[in-house]
């Protein structure tokens, strides 16, 4: 069975077994944890069941590649891909959870270099992106998301841990529906994201994360998008100028989420995420 695939000069398709050896062989130390690279999560029942491949076998995959030189350097595209991933400075980490399976990306940056990671089941794609403002960050992610119609309903805005606290104590749709109208929401509005929440289907987390001279960061809150019976729902966290974090929930359009992952990398400890 093909193990690899090279779809253009700065986009792989491998198995996962082949990048975590690739990885021991040139000194990778720690992968993105979303990505699971060593299995540590077994998130991936079928991924788990896959025989591991010998190390005559792995060592085989490994040449096939093509990511290695004949003087047992990596290749540039292979450098850059492991050198990102396992020692970046800044990560947006994506996770979507369906009745399908786990999706899992990590989007990370080292100095200038950007390296894209998808990784379903037992492959991975690897691609080397050239974002050049947030906005982009925000169109690359987005683009990894099915459409789907936006729920339709105005924006509602609450300081994040009175909402939590608020929606946490529901028990029901009615409780739901009159929290929410407490929060702001119009008598139908409340009614509308009350039933959306009862039936979302897919959900998708996303956090950002610095590195730092060792410490690691992580936002104030996670973007969340949900889809629903009644459309795409997107929860977003922001800071206000007094430090307070705020959570707005907002019908979910290709716009609002590139505007949601550009509010999660403000609330950073520098706000940036270009150097």
């Amino acid at each position: 069975m093909t193990m690899w695939t090279s779809t253009d000069r700065h986009t792989l398709m491998l198995d996962v077994a082949v990048l975590r050896g690739l990885g021991q062989r040139f000194g990778a130390q720690t992968w993105p944890v979303v990505l699971d690279i060593e299995g540590v999560l077994d998130i991936d029942d079928a991924a788990a069941a896959r025989p591991a491949l010998s190390h005559a076998e792995l060592h085989q995959r490994i040449a096939e590649t093509g990511l290695v030189c004949s003087d047992g350097e990596p290749t540039t595209l292979c450098d850059t891909v492991i050198r990102v991933l396992c020692a970046p400075e800044r990560m947006i980490e994506m996770r979507t959870i369906a009745d399908a399976g786990f999706r899992r990306i990590c989007l990370a940056r080292s100095g200038n270099d950007h390296v894209l990671a998808v990784r379903d089941g037992a492959r991975i794609e690897l691609s080397v992106v050239s974002p050049t403002g947030v906005g982009e960050l925000g169109a690359l992610l987005r683009a990894r998301l099915p459409e789907r119609a936006p729920c339709v309903f105005d924006a509602i805005s609450h300081p994040a841990a009175e909402l939590l606290d608020r929606l946490g104590r529901c028990r029901s749709g009615l409780d739901m529906t009159d929290a929410l109208h407490a929060m702001g929401a119009s008598p139908g509005d409340a009614m509308v994201v009350s039933a959306a929440f009862a039936s979302c289907r897919v959900q998708t987390e996303i956090v950002a994360v610095a590195h730092d001279a060792g410490v690691l960061t992580q936002s104030s809150g996670a973007v969340a998008i949900l889809d629903t019976d009644k459309g795409r729902i997107v929860s977003s966290p922001s800071k206000s100028p007094d430090g307070r974090v705020w959570t707005t929930l907002s019908p979910g359009s290709g716009h609002r989420i590139a505007q949601a992952i550009g509010l999660l990398i403000e609330t950073l400890p520098d706000g940036r995420w270009f150097p």
